[in-house]
C-alpha cells in the first residue's frame, strides 16, 4: 500500500493542478475547432473524454520524465527532496516500467484518431522529453513548457479538422504565453535553491521585481485572444469572458508577494480558473 502511494506522488496524481492546466488547452482547441465541424453531442463528448485520458496519462509520464533527469538535483531542494526517485523510495527500473507502461497507454488512446493526430503525438513526445533538459541550457525553459503543455490545441485541431488553422495557432501562441506567465510565478517558489545547484529559470532571468514584464505577458497574451475571437466574429459573451479572465490574470500577477512560496503556489493554482474561463468564451463565442 506504502508503494501504490509512491508511484502516485511520482505520477503527481496527488498533485492534480498540472493535469488541469494540461488538459484545459486540450479544450481551448476541441471547442474552437468543433465550431467547423456537425459532430454529434456524442461525438464531442468522446473526444473531450479521450483528451482528458490522454492529459492524465501524459502529464504523469511527464513527471516521470522531468523526475529522472532532475534526481540528483531534487535532493538538493527543500521543494522536491522527498520525491520518490530522489529520495530512492522508487527504483530507476519501477520509474522506468511504470513509465513504458503510461505511454503504452497514451499510444493507445491516440491511435483512435486520424494519421495526423498520431504523428503529431510522436512530435508531443519529443517536447515532452527535452523540456526537462531545457533548465540546464537556458533562462527560458518556460517556453518551452509551453510549446509541450499546450500542444493539445494543435493536436485537437488535427484530430478534428486533419489541418491546422490559422485561430488555431493564434490560440496556440497565447496559451504559451500563458504558460510563461503561470510557471514562471511557480519557479519563484524555488529561485534560491535553483540559484544554488545551478538549474536556469524566467523567474531568476526576471528578477525580484517581475511584475511589469508579467503585465506586458498577460497584455500580449489576450491580445492574440482577442485577435482570434474578431477574427472568427466570436459573440459578445466570449469577450466579456475574455475581459474577465485578463482582469484576473492582471491583478494577479500585480498583487502576488514574489518572495513568498505559498503566495505563488497559490497564484500558479489560480489559473486553473483562469484557463476554465477561456474554455467557456471559445464555447461560447
Amino acid at each position: 500500500m506504502q508503494k501504490a502511494f509512491y508511484y502516485i506522488n511520482l505520477a503527481r496524481l496527488n498533485r492534480p493542478t498540472g493535469i488541469y492546466l494540461l488538459f484545459l488547452p486540450c479544450l481551448f482547441g476541441i471547442f474552437l475547432s468543433l465550431k467547423k465541424t456537425d459532430f454529434t453531442l456524442a461525438k464531442s463528448l468522446y473526444f473531450i473524454f479521450i483528451f482528458a485520458l490522454g492529459s492524465i496519462f501524459m502529464r504523469s509520464a511527464g513527471c516521470i520524465i522531468n523526475d529522472f533527469f532532475d534526481r540528483k538535483f531534487d535532493i538538493l531542494v527543500q521543494r522536491t527532496k522527498n520525491r520518490p526517485l530522489a529520495s530512492e523510495k522508487i527504483t530507476q527500473k519501477e520509474a522506468l516500467l511504470f513509465l513504458i507502461l503510461l505511454l503504452l497507454v497514451s499510444f493507445l488512446l491516440i491511435l483512435q484518431f486520424n494519421k495526423y493526430t498520431i504523428l503529431s503525438g510522436f512530435f508531443a513526445l519529443i517536447l515532452v522529453v527535452t523540456y526537462p533538459l531545457m533548465k540546464r541550457i537556458t533562462y527560458y525553459p518556460q517556453i518551452f513548457l509551453g510549446l509541450t503543455f499546450n500542444f493539445g490545441i494543435i493536436i485537437s485541431s488535427l484530430a478534428i479538422l486533419e489541418k491546422i488553422t490559422f485561430e488555431c495557432f493564434l490560440l496556440y501562441l497565447s496559451a504559451i504565453i500563458w504558460t510563461l506567465i503561470y510557471d514562471t510565478i511557480y519557479a519563484y517558489q524555488d529561485i534560491e535553491d535553483d540559484l544554488k545547484v545551478g538549474i536556469k529559470s524566467t523567474a531568476i532571468k526576471f528578477g525580484n521585481q517581475p511584475q511589469a514584464i508579467l503585465i506586458a505577458l498577460t497584455i500580449a497574451m489576450f491580445s492574440l485572444l482577442i485577435y482570434m475571437g474578431i477574427s472568427k466574429m466570436f459573440s459578445i459573451w466570449f469577450f466579456a469572458l475574455i475581459a474577465a479572465a485578463f482582469i484576473i490574470l492582471f491583478t494577479k500577477s500585480i498583487t502576488c508577494d514574489f518572495k513568498n512560496p505559498k503566495d505563488c503556489l497559490k497564484v500558479f493554482k489560480d489559473n486553473v480558473f483562469i484557463g476554465s474561463l477561456i474554455s467557456l468564451a471559445i464555447l461560447l463565442g
